[in-house]
Parts: C-alpha cells; sequence; structure tokens
C-alpha cells in the first residue's frame, strides 16, 4: 500500500518546459536550484534550460545535462514533499540511479552534485577509433534479444531493457555500441522482416552502458570513496538485479557497475513491488510516458499540471504515505 518514486536518465530528449513552470510555482523548487547552482557553479538558465549546443565539449555537455536533469528530480522531490506526499521506496536508471541514492540519504545532496561534476560521464576515446552510438530495438515479446548483442554480435551490447510495452505486443531494448555495427543491424532487422525494428538515434554518439565505459566506471568508483556514503534509510530498489541496496558498500558497488552494465526496469519495478508498491511517480522529464508497461499505475510528474493526477492515484489506490521525508 505504499508509494515508490522513480528516476530515470537523461538518455531522452528532455524537454524544460514543466521544469521551468515548476521553478516558477514553487520556493521549494527554488531552493533546490540556488543550492545547486552554489555547489556546481552553473548558472540557473543552463540548470533550467540544458542549454547542451552551447558547449563544444562532449563530455562538459553530458556533464551539465546531468547535473541539470538531477536538479529537475530532487526539486520535484521537494515540490511533492511539500504536500506531504513522500515515496516508501525510491529506485532509479543510470543518472536516477544516484539520484535516488541521494533521496534515500544514502549520500548527502551537496555530495551527489560534487560526484557529478568531478566524474567522467564520457571518458576517454580515441579520435581515430570507430564512431559510438545507441539505437533503440522494439522486438516481438518472443524474441530472444540474444541474437542482437554481444557475444553473438560483434560490438553491439544490450545497455538497457525496458521491458514489455503496455499493450503486451512488443519489448523495448537500449542497444549500444559501435554505430557502424548498429547500423548494420539496423538494415538486417528492416529487411528480415521477423527481428523487431532498430533504429539508430544520430544524437547520441556515447555507447553508455557498455564495457566501452570502463573509464567511467574508474572514475566514480575513485570518487565515490570520498563522497560520504552510508546505507540507506529507504527501500533503494537496484535496477541492476533484483534487489534492493542496504550498505554503503552496495551503493558504491552499484555506482561503479552502473556506467558498465545492462540496466533493467523490470527488475528495478519488481522490487518495489515486493515492498508493496501501489503507485509510482516517475519524476521529471527522465522516461517517455505510455512506453514503459508497471506492475502498478504509474504518473509521470514533469510540470505542475501533472499534480492532481498524482493525488487522484494516491486517492484511488489506497495509497498510505509516509509521515517524513528522509533528505
Amino acid at each position: 500500500m505504499s508509494l515508490a518514486f522513480i528516476f530515470g536518465t537523461n538518455l531522452l530528449n528532455y524537454d524544460p518546459r514543466g521544469v521551468m513552470e515548476f521553478h516558477a510555482a514553487n520556493p521549494a523548487m527554488q531552493q533546490v536550484y540556488d543550492k545547486v547552482s552554489t555547489w556546481t557553479g552553473l548558472d540557473l538558465d543552463l540548470l533550467l534550460r540544458r542549454r547542451e549546443d552551447d558547449h563544444d565539449d562532449i563530455e562538459a555537455r553530458s556533464r551539465h545535462g546531468s547535473v541539470a536533469l538531477a536538479a529537475a528530480m530532487v526539486g520535484i522531490h521537494d515540490v511533492l514533499a511539500t504536500q506531504g506526499i513522500h515515496p516508501a521506496a525510491v529506485g532509479g536508471l543510470s543518472l536516477g540511479s544516484m539520484v535516488s541514492s541521494a533521496l534515500a540519504g544514502a549520500l548527502p545532496r551537496e555530495r551527489l552534485f560534487d560526484l557529478l561534476m568531478r566524474m567522467d560521464h564520457v571518458g576517454p576515446r580515441d579520435p581515430d577509433g570507430p564512431a559510438e552510438g545507441v539505437a533503440v530495438a522494439f522486438l516481438p515479446v518472443d524474441q530472444d534479444e540474444a541474437l542482437l548483442v554481444e557475444p553473438k554480435r560483434d560490438g553491439v551490447w544490450l545497455a538497457g531493457d525496458f521491458g514489455t510495452h503496455p499493450t503486451g505486443t512488443f519489448r523495448i531494448l537500449l542497444l549500444s555500441g559501435y554505430r557502424e555495427a548498429l547500423e548494420r543491424l539496423a538494415a538486417e532487422t528492416a529487411a528480415s522482416g521477423g527481428l523487431g525494428q532498430v533504429q539508430v538515434q544520430e544524437a547520441n554518439t556515447v555507447a553508455v552502458h557498455t564495457p566501452l565505459r570502463q573509464a567511467v566506471a574508474d572514475s566514480i568508483a575513485a570518487i565515490a570513496g570520498g563522497a560520504g556514503l552510508g546505507a540507506p534509510v529507504l527501500p533503494l530498489c537496484s535496477s541492476l538485479e533484483p534487489r534492493t541496496l542496504t550498505s554503503a558498500a552496495e551503493v558504491a558497488d552499484m555506482f561503479g557497475r552502473n556506467a558498465v552494465e545492462t540496466i533493467r526496469i523490470d527488475d528495478m519495478s519488481a522490487e518495489m513491488r515486493r515492498h508493496k508498491t501501489r503507485v509510482g511517480l516517475v519524476l521529471g522529464p527522465s522516461l517517455p510516458r505510455g512506453w514503459i508497461g508497471f506492475p502498478f499505475p504509474v504518473v509521470h510528474v514533469e510540470s505542475p499540471a501533472d499534480l492532481p493526477e498524482v493525488m487522484a492515484a494516491i486517492f484511488d489506490n489506497g495509497v498510505v504515505l509516509p509521515q517524513r521525508r528522509v533528505s
């Protein structure tokens, strides 16, 4: 009979309009952004709008974008808290796993943003090496993804498993690796007619959640040791396996593995279900609406206009709210 907060990632197209509306209307959101700006040195306009094209350095663009989305998710968390809406369990994907760890009480917020500013987000890449990329795959529910990725297919890894579409007719996967291999796979699946569809994402040029990001994992591991990690106070549900993290060591391990291993939304949501989640709230513009099937009703909280639906879902599903927030 509980409520879970779900924190997504910055792999998707980011629409700042709802975040800007939240910021304009809520002092709690404004306070979060003031603190994040002080901690990171990034100005409010960049944090609210994520002006990614203003910087030629892909590492800096990724860092700034991650900080901006993290600030949005933390800010919306605090807006909900002012209305007495607190989670009984939390979890996240990729960037969202770090944000959820902070909001579960595993590390101070300032340390979260310090980590995001200091860690490698892309890592060194050989300028003369093969180009990297990301693709979204839509597979029939009975299709084995092993045919599409390593070791069956060189240069393509399963970066994310987003589970079965709410219609139950197909699965959604995030593939990551070398662009040439992804484009070859996309052409083959289009020609076969039976392996689903693979769409290479032109804007994404970093092979996230693959062994190619080992330098990022090493960077996180080196910084996380001094980040003041502690045991989570709230149930913190992993997206790397069906598991609730209960110690600082487990959180640190998750931070490093997150860069190089597959993220699985069904593992996280199943663990939330085990904690008796009745409703999930996806905070910020961090997951696509209507794409992902959850084992409980989910409301996306991206703008103030979503708040009435939040209250209705809590009431209609008999959710019992905790009395106070953790952080």
